[in-house]
């Protein structure tokens, strides 16, 4: 696996040899030049440590509520087995239904209000990774003469599942020639590992 510098000579060199051609195809089409390089997007919050640790933080409380509402939930059936102690039609047994109905009805609202809660939370997390993954794509796009970033996905296409090979034969990108960036994007979305790599190697 190369290194952030080696990548970045790899890149540098890639745009001198090849940025006249994707000029001249460029400029052919809009009058603008530059090079096109990839991103596996699934894979920059896969190996994101701050997004990682936000939705673990998510899913533990999301656990929680599951716990707290089956809980309650149990509560409501214990309180309902005594409904066997009054004669049916009762004013008693009436109450006791209308109380545990309300209670009932209460745990719903409880829980799809937690639930919309958590699912706005998860969106946010997304949405606060994409645009810093896309401001630090943006500044080394910008650096090095790319116009163009495409999304793509870097896994294998496993032969033996009709799934994925679907979903394979329907990718955008079918080939790149060494300008992924997807490394990059990682390291610097994780500077305080990739900060704590440089102390472990200067040592």
């Amino acid at each position: 696996m190369k290194s952030t510098i080696q990548k970045s000579l790899v890149l540098a060199l890639l745009a001198t040899v090849a940025l006249p051609f994707f000029t001249r195809g460029a400029s052919a089409q809009d009058g603008k030049g530059g090079l096109v390089a990839v991103l596996d997007v699934a894979k920059v919050f896969k190996d994101n440590q701050q997004f990682s640790a936000k939705m673990a933080s998510i899913k533990a409380e999301a656990d929680g509520l599951k716990a707290t509402i089956q809980q309650k939930q149990e509560a409501i059936k214990v309180e309902a087995q005594g409904l066997g102690g009054y004669e049916v039609g009762s004013p008693e047994r009436n109450q006791m239904e209308a109380t545990l109905e309300q209670k009932q009805t209460s745990l719903r609202t409880e829980a799809r209000q937690a639930e919309a809660n958590l699912l706005n939370r998860e969106a946010q997390v997304y949405y606060e990774t994409y645009e810093q993954m896309k401001s630090i794509v943006s500044s080394i796009a910008t650096q090095n003469g790319i116009s163009l970033v495409l999304r793509f996905d870097s896994n294998p296409i496993d032969a033996n599942n009709r799934a994925e090979v679907i979903k394979g034969v329907n990718r955008s990108v079918i080939f790149h020639r060494r300008l992924d960036l997807t490394n990059m994007v990682i390291k610097q979305m994780n500077p305080a590992n990739a900060q704590a790599q440089g102390q472990t190697q200067n040592r």
